[in-house]
């Protein structure tokens, strides 16, 4: 199997069907699988009707997949964009406007992907994280504690930063995507089960030299990529699945 393409349906063990726009894999219940296919259009911020009154979206203008886009980092705040569990909750609690731009770096299980942007000509392939993030664990190559977690199925950021705020700004298109099921489920389950169906980005954690020792890999930023067998023969609204969340009436 190449790098950059997903496994077709039936073709590993333990897979969990939930929908019918695409199959997610064991390990990943919410991110999904990214479709790596070259090229894409970029995307445009436009008035939507899922981010309410005055809202903002992101779209494409055409037929055809968009391109990945970064979730950019505000970097002028907290620790070089990065807050602590307790900073994250607090803003939360607060109803800070930050918390609208919270971004947690999280790993796939056993199937999922990443943004390689530190191997071979760092050109962002999308690469398997049963492959290369456990040969980088193994080789004592990762600048942060990256390690598996066998209750979970996933893999884990032992970091007290963790989580970092996307820059609010209209240039950081990425921010501006929506979930489509906000405010639309009643529990996680009812929300795993539909996220499919209903958003077509899955993000995608990406790899890069670690800032202050270009021989080792980190993980600081977070992509999102079309979901991997989305229909796209039209102009449309590009939404992200951002976990389920209560919301108070």
């Amino acid at each position: 199997m190449a790098a950059g393409e997903a496994p077709e349906p039936g073709a590993e063990k333990n897979e969990v069907f939930l929908g019918t726009g695409a199959w997610q894999l064991e390990g990943l219940d919410w991110l999904g699988v990214p479709d790596g296919t070259p090229g894409g259009q970029i995307p445009v911020v436009q008035a939507s009707s899922i981010g309410g009154a005055g809202g903002r979206g992101l779209f494409t203008t055409g037929p055809g997949l968009p391109a990945p886009v970064e979730l950019i980092r505000d970097r002028s705040y907290g620790a070089d964009g990065f807050v602590t569990d307790e900073e994250s909750e607090l803003l939360c609690e607060q109803k800070a406007p930050e918390s609208e731009f919270l971004v947690c770096v999280v790993f796939g299980g056993r199937f999922g992907w990443l943004r390689d942007e530190f191997s071979g000509d760092a050109s962002g392939a999308l690469r398997p994280l049963s492959e290369t993030l456990a040969k980088w664990i193994e080789e004592g190559r990762c600048s942060q504690q990256i390690s598996w977690d066998e209750d979970e199925q996933c893999y884990t950021l032992a970091d007290p930063l963790k989580t970092y705020v996307a820059l609010n700004c209209a240039s950081n298109v990425a921010a501006m995507a929506n979930d489509a099921l906000y405010g639309n489920c009643k529990d996680q389950a009812e929300y795993n089960v539909k996220d499919v169906d209903a958003n077509n980005l899955v993000m995608v954690p990406c790899a890069r030299p670690a800032e202050g020792d270009a021989s080792k890999v980190e993980f600081k930023s977070i992509w999102l990529y079309p979901r991997r067998g989305w229909t796209w023969d039209k102009a449309q609204e590009l939404t992200l699945g951002y976990g389920w969340e209560e919301v108070e009436l």
